[in-house]
């Protein structure tokens, strides 16, 4: 820590030389640019106040900086960067998926794919089993009316159907 301060002093020593330099300098281009009698004044610079005497104030022709004349502040940056994360988080919140217009127009579509193998196996056995009982209930009529035509038309269909069944 010694040592850095005693290099911060060593700064300071060299920028006041420099700083007196420029000025003897400036000092003497004055001398010579001048003659005798005639003496330059230091400009007045109010940096820090405004003068109250109307004298001074025209001499120095201070301006006063207004938070207009201030261009991108910090204050300003961080305003410009709220407004713009509100309107997106407003934007996103209005794009947010509803789960109403995600679901399926038909809730149990899933359900029928899923029962419809199931189902064309029950239709052929449907099929079958329906076509037996109109061949039971056309034997016992045959007995009485003898109509063999007719049941060897339900056999031939009812193979027909199994066999396009067992196709698909």
């Amino acid at each position: 820590m010694e040592e850095a301060s005693r290099q911060r002093k060593e700064r300071l020593e060299t920028i006041r030389k420099r700083k007196l330099e420029s000025s003897k300098s400036e000092e003497q281009t004055v001398d010579n640019e001048e003659d005798s009698n005639t003496v330059k004044k230091p400009a007045l610079k109010f940096r820090n106040y405004t003068p109250v005497n109307e004298e001074i104030k025209t001499a120095a022709k201070v301006h006063i900086a207004t938070p207009n004349d201030l261009g991108e502040t910090l204050e300003k940056h961080v305003d410009r960067i709220t407004k713009e994360v509100e309107e997106t988080e407003k934007a996103k919140r209005e794009e947010e998926v509803d789960l109403f217009n995600l679901a399926p127009k038909k809730p149990n579509w899933d359900l029928k794919r899923d029962v419809e193998k199931k189902l064309t196996k029950l239709e052929r056995k449907t099929q079958a089993s329906i076509a037996h009982l109109i061949k039971t209930r056309l034997q016992s009529e045959s007995t009485e009316n003898t109509s063999v035509g007719l049941i060897d038309a339900v056999n031939a269909q009812q193979k027909a159907d199994l066999e396009d069944n067992d196709s698909d």
